[in-house]
C-alpha cells in the first residue's frame, strides 16, 4: 500500500531574520564585509556564498560578547539558514537561543556583520509546504536510460545481459519477473535512440 503523505510540511521551524542595511554609503552598496563574487560564478552560488559569509561575520562580532556568556552561547549554536534578497539573513536554533538573539535585539546589545547595520530582527513563522506525491509507475524506457547512463559512468559494456543484471541488481525488491522480454528490450531501445 502506497504511503499517505502528510498534506503539510512546516519547514524552518525556530527561525529568526535579521535585516540587513548598509553600514555607509547609498543604499543598495554594501561596505567592506562581503566583496562580490567573481563573474565566473552563477548568480545563486555567489548569493549563497556572500550569505553564509556575512553569517560568519555577524556571529564572529557577536562572540565578543565574553561578558554576556547567554548571547555568546546563543550565536555559537546558531546556524545559517538562507541569504534572502542581498538583506535578510535567515538562522535557526533551539529556540532558548533564538530568545537570548531576541533579548540581546531588544537591549541593543547585538552587534552586525561588518559592513551593515541591523534594521530589525523578528520571528519567521515555519513556512509551509505541500509535498507533491510521485507515482508508482516508472516508464520502461526512463528506467533503461537511467541503467544505461550508470554503466556508461561506470565503464562498464552495456549488452542485453549486463543490462538485464544491472536492473536486478538495482531493483532487487521486484524481482526477475518483472523484467522486459529481450523483444520488448530491444523495441524500446531502438525507439529511445531514433532521432
Amino acid at each position: 500500500a502506497p504511503e499517505k503523505m502528510e498534506k503539510f510540511l512546516q519547514i524552518a521551524p525556530h527561525s529568526l531574520a535579521i535585516v540587513l542595511g548598509p553600514a555607509e554609503g547609498p543604499p543598495g552598496e554594501r561596505s567592506g564585509a562581503a566583496q562580490p563574487a567573481p563573474p565566473a560564478q552563477p548568480r545563486q552560488l555567489a548569493r549563497h556564498h556572500i550569505g553564509y559569509e556575512i553569517f560568519a561575520d555577524f556571529k564572529a562580532e557577536n562572540m565578543q560578547h565574553f561578558w554576556n556568556k547567554k548571547v555568546t552561547a546563543a550565536v555559537a549554536e546558531t546556524f545559517f539558514l538562507g541569504w534572502i534578497d542581498e538583506q535578510v539573513l535567515l538562522i535557526q536554533g533551539k529556540e532558548e537561543h533564538l530568545e537570548a538573539l531576541r533579548e540581546g535585539w531588544t537591549r541593543r546589545a547585538l552587534r552586525p556583520p561588518s559592513g551593515f547595520h541591523i534594521r530589525c530582527l523578528g520571528d519567521v513563522s515555519p513556512i509551509s509546504m505541500s509535498p507533491i506525491s510521485q507515482s508508482q509507475f516508472i516508464p520502461l524506457g526512463e528506467i533503461l536510460c537511467l541503467a544505461i547512463s550508470a554503466m556508461n559512468s561506470a565503464r562498464k559494456p552495456v549488452t542485453q545481459e549486463a543490462l538485464m543484471e544491472h536492473l536486478t541488481t538495482c531493483f532487487p525488491a521486484l524481482g526477475r519477473a518483472w523484467l522486459p522480454t529481450r523483444q520488448a528490450l530491444l523495441k524500446v531501445t531502438v525507439v529511445r535512440t531514433l532521432p
